[in-house]
């Protein structure tokens, strides 16, 4: 069994390798990435390394060779409104290559009214995409990452104020770990073709609820400060954010607020036969982090 994971170099994709190693030979196992020499460590421990690029289709074709599953991991947010063309490219590399099976990382609930309109939009068309590919496919829509809790997170606890426009809506947050390990679960294992899971964490928490968790952490009171939209873009401007990246935090909070990101289920149990991870357990985890503004 070949399974080729693509965006090695990032952090999900390093720690689905990792979790890969731990059930399947490394000779089964190929990592394709962009900037192949910053995976040596991962090539020492006998896993190919290949160089394959989103943006050049012909390298997929090549780095795919031998596959029978591949992970097409999303791509980044600095590729919004390239990014349907770029899966495109790498679901049919991946058929080309001879492969069976495509897994994909999606997002929780890119339905149709998303507030985040241009992330919703590119992933539920690359998952239309693959439904229609004539692959075997499998599609886990992974929640918002714990760990990009920590760096907003850690500016609460110096401030000791979270400004927020998700209201009281709730989120699941999932770690990467927990999504990387599910995602192993899926190429390693049978019986997921056609199946659609939901990656999240344990706990549907509001806004109140991280700021007890970040209190309770961090050993502040921090304290909730509810905007509009319109104020929370003002205020990410005012502190240098760039306008693309403002508009997409707000709308998240949007999505939030809508009830979008309010999904919690137990996939990550189903598949890996352990509970996730808590947001409390990732925050404990990066406690240093999450204390550096406060220092």
């Amino acid at each position: 069994m070949g399974i080729v994971v693509t965006g090695s170099s990032g952090q999900l994709g390093r720690l689905v390798a990792q979790e890969l190693l731990e059930g399947v030979s490394p000779a089964e196992v190929v990592l394709v990435s962009r900037r192949p020499e910053t995976l040596r460590d991962l090539s020492d421990r006998g896993l190919a390394v290949r160089r394959g690029d989103f943006d050049d289709p012909a390298s997929l074709v090549e780095a795919f060779a031998g596959a029978e599953r591949v992970l097409v991991i999303s791509s980044g947010l600095d590729n919004l409104g390239r990014r349907v063309d770029q899966h495109r490219a790498a679901i049919e590399a991946a058929a080309a290559a001879g492969a069976q099976h495509v897994v994909y990382t999606s997002i929780s609930n890119p339905a149709e009214g998303n507030p985040q309109r241009i992330v919703s939009e590119e992933n539920r068309a690359t998952e239309e995409l693959l439904r229609s590919s004539g692959l075997a496919w499998t599609v886990l829509r992974n929640g918002t990452y714990s760990e990009v809790q920590v760096p907003p997170g850690s500016l609460a606890v110096a401030h000791g104020k979270i400004y927020t426009n998700a209201g009281d809506g709730r989120m699941a947050p999932v770690s990467r770990r927990d999504c990387a390990a599910a995602a192993a679960a899926v190429l390693a294992g049978d019986g997921h073709e056609g199946k659609t899971y939901d990656i999240t964490g344990p706990d549907r928490l509001s806004q109140q609820d991280l700021a007890a968790l970040l209190s309770e952490v961090g050993g502040r009171a921090v304290k909730v400060h509810n905007v509009n939209d319109r104020i929370l873009g003002w205020g990410l401007g005012k502190a240098g954010f760039p306008k693309s990246i403002a508009r997409e935090i707000v709308d998240f909070g949007k999505a939030i607020r809508e009830g979008y990101y309010d999904v919690a289920e137990s996939d990550v149990e189903r598949l890996t036969g352990r509970a996730p991870r808590s947001l409390r357990d990732v925050l404990i985890a990066h406690r240093g982090e999450l204390l550096e503004a406060a220092a």
